[in-house]
């Protein structure tokens, strides 16, 4: 079981923004932002002044932008495995396996920019998905934008490593779709620009298992021209808990049909002042409102709901407003920058929609935050979009394997910091998981690398098929594992 918080396992030693490499050539900060292709950048000659003996997290802080957000890691030696990370949401159970490992903290790499002209967007390694939509949104653009209601803190490359699941994807696919290039560091500090063109196998796995291979100091993106008026159609509904037979059998009947421009969340929650657990559903149109309301007609067969709002909002204000504009959803764990407790992460997608296993592992989230008040904290969430995007492409054009799957569940168990375990609480957790799985059609357990928590057999995060391409690339880039922190790949399979 993971804190969420990665300062809790890693020690820290702060470096001068400025400070000279050892043999006199430049410094840290302007090597690593003026990396060029080719380009080997001596973190070593920097980095040997610190500590081997124990974790070791070395960041450099900029001098004029705060001393939280401008920071930037280095490493120690080439033996050292690495962790790149950045502000960002998330956890992973598999980091209390990390044992003299480095985090190399990418804040300061947060440039944005947008050639309106030409369709393009660049982003540096840390950018925020807000942070993007407010850009694009400037300039009449969008992107396909992050999941859940959760986009100000997901980070948009982070994302696309994984594939980048969202609202926007019947229109334009994954964010990974929408990927043209990247500039990335290897394990060996090379720096190489991976593209449909330039180290072309390397860019199929990017797509999928990026973290397996480098670190990206920026991506450069397809952008597209916004829906007219940048305006968006939002509903928000909450439903007692036993609407859950009667939402997944509209989305059984319905969900394979979805107009590209729709998208469906949803959010099983524990609600404190109605003192049970509710369902909460959002419908996002990426439209005119008309066409938007006739798309989610269909939710009326769900019954009457507890409360519902409509309305039409800007693209950059959809997920400020999405879900009754409460982010978290009182007690529930979707907030960004949570940091108390401990949080475990499941997920299952699935091929077709089992009305029967999604009421039982409903069931089991209503039995756990019941019998375990200590839970109450978790959420068991759902996405449901439109396919037309993703489906324009093929299975194989990204090592993302479960392209074709109708919807995806994710469950974040937030626990009481006092040591409860899975067992502690019946294994509800899992069960839950297992539920969805079993009928899943998915040929076992497949689960997005994104809602994983890190005890997934590895055929559950890639596909067989994909596996034999994917042990070669890390083979052939990091075949010491030094990016072996996140998911790591075998080098043979």
């Amino acid at each position: 079981m993971s804190n969420t918080s990665m300062l809790q396992l890693l020690g820290s030693k702060e470096l001068d923004p400025n400070a000279d490499f050892a043999d006199g050539s430049r410094n840290l900060k302007s090597a690593m932002e003026e990396a060029k292709a080719g380009d080997v950048v001596p973190l070593r000659n920097l980095c040997g002044r610190t500590n081997r003996a124990r974790s070791t997290r070395v960041t450099l802080r900029t001098a004029n932008k705060g001393p939280s957000r401008k920071k930037i890691g280095c490493a120690e030696s080439t033996g050292t495995q690495f962790l790149v990370t950045g502000p960002r949401h998330g956890f992973y159970t598999g980091f209390d396996k990390l044992q003299g490992a480095l985090e190399i903290y990418t804040a300061a790499f947060d440039k944005i920019t947008v050639n309106a002209d030409a369709n393009t967007m660049t982003v540096d390694g840390a950018v925020h998905f807000q942070d993007v939509v407010e850009a694009l949104y400037a300039v009449g653009k969008n992107i396909r934008e992050s999941i859940l209601d959760l986009g100000p803190c997901v980070g948009i490359v982070g994302a696309t490593m994984g594939a980048g699941l969202g609202r926007l994807q019947g229109l334009y696919g994954f964010i990974s779709d929408n990927l043209l290039s990247a500039r990335l560091m290897l394990p060996d500090t090379t720096v190489i620009e991976v593209s449909s063109e330039s180290n072309p196998e390397l860019f199929w796995g990017l797509r999928g298992a990026g973290f397996n291979f480098g670190f990206v100091l920026n991506a450069t993106y397809r952008v597209h021209d916004e829906v007219p008026n940048g305006q968006h159609f939002n509903a928000d509904f909450q439903f007692p808990l036993n609407a859950t037979r009667a939402f997944f059998q509209a989305l059984k009947d319905h969900g394979s049909q979805l107009p590209a421009p729709l998208c469906i969340d949803a959010a099983v929650l524990w609600n404190s002042t109605l003192n049970s657990t509710s369902l909460y559903v959002n419908a996002v149109y990426a439209g005119p409102e008309n066409e938007g309301r006739k798309a989610i007609d269909f939710l009326s067969e769900i019954g009457s709901p507890i409360r519902q709002s409509q309305s039409v909002v800007p693209w950059r204000e959809l997920t400020q407003t999405a879900f009754f504009q409460e982010f978290g959803l009182g007690e529930a764990s979707l907030t960004c920058g949570i940091t108390e407790g401990i949080r475990k992460a499941f997920g299952a997608a699935y091929n077709t929609v089992n009305v029967d296993s999604q009421v039982q592992a409903h069931e089991l989230f209503n039995e756990m935050v019941t019998r375990f008040p200590g839970t109450r904290a978790s959420d068991m969430s759902l996405q449901f979009c439109a396919q037309q995007g993703t489906n324009a492409f093929s299975d194989d054009s990204t090592a993302y394997s479960w392209r074709k799957a109708l919807g995806q569940q994710a469950f974040t168990i937030t626990y009481p910091s006092n040591g409860t375990t899975d067992a502690d609480i019946d294994n509800l957790p899992e069960r839950m998981r297992d539920a969805i799985a079993a009928t899943a059609d998915t040929d076992g357990l497949a689960v997005y690398v994104g809602f994983s928590g890190g005890d997934e057999p590895i055929e559950a995060i890639w596909s067989k098929d994909h596996l034999p391409r994917l042990a070669a690339l890390k083979k052939q880039y990091d075949p010491n594992g030094l990016f072996n922190a996140y998911h790591p790949l075998p080098t043979v399979y």
